[in-house]
């Protein structure tokens, strides 16, 4: 009897901290993502209004490029774990800490310059017609991937996918490095184009 509650209670505790480090993992990627989330938009969004719109004239296009207040972003507020494959490229040796797959809380990362909506909110068709005509500063959608980090957890790489249509997308490789206690963007890495 007496074994058998100390099994009891061993397991417990190790069911207890195995669930205190995930949750752990989780919170420093919201702070990472808390300390980049408007530095990695702005390095990674790019105006579909610009992008895809032929249709403008030179003078058209450079005043869109001047009305930067108040875009509207899609975003996929649940992160996601990157393909096999993104890693594959990197020379440090990075790893997905957990693989629970959290909501962004939109509403703290609005701004004057990005109106971030979440993605399921319309439809998201070939020609994004619903996006186009409910917001005319329609950006373009973004999702943001799970944070893979070193073993010391103070370097980290994620994927960011723009999304402005059917045969159009980007996507980049983001590099964090924390830098006096706040992390920063190393650098951005466009990595595919569709």
């Amino acid at each position: 009897m007496k074994i058998s509650r100390i099994l009891l209670l061993a397991s417990s505790i190790l069911v207890i901290s195995c669930h205190k480090n995930v949750n752990n993992t989780i919170d420093l990627e919201k702070k990472v993502f808390d300390d980049v989330f408007q530095s990695t938009v702005d390095s990674t969004l790019i105006d579909l209004r610009t992008y895809t719109g032929f249709q403008y004239s030179k003078k058209q296009r450079d005043s869109i490029k001047k009305d930067t207040l108040h875009r509207v972003v899609a975003f996929t507020i649940n992160n996601y774990i990157a393909s096999d494959d993104f890693l594959s490229d990197s020379s440090t040796k990075y790893k997905l800490t957990n693989d629970s797959v959290w909501n962004f809380k939109l509403e703290k990362y609005n701004s004057s310059k990005y109106n971030l909506k979440n993605s399921d909110e319309l439809p998201f068709t070939d020609t994004l017609t619903e996006w186009k005509n409910k917001y005319p500063k329609f950006s373009g959608g973004l999702s943001f991937s799970k944070i893979y980090f070193d073993d010391a957890k103070e370097t980290g790489i994620f994927e960011v996918t723009y999304y402005c249509g059917p045969t159009c997308g980007l996507g980049y490789s983001v590099y964090v490095k924390k830098i006096n206690n706040k992390w920063t963007i190393l650098k951005v890495e466009r990595i595919w184009i569709s």
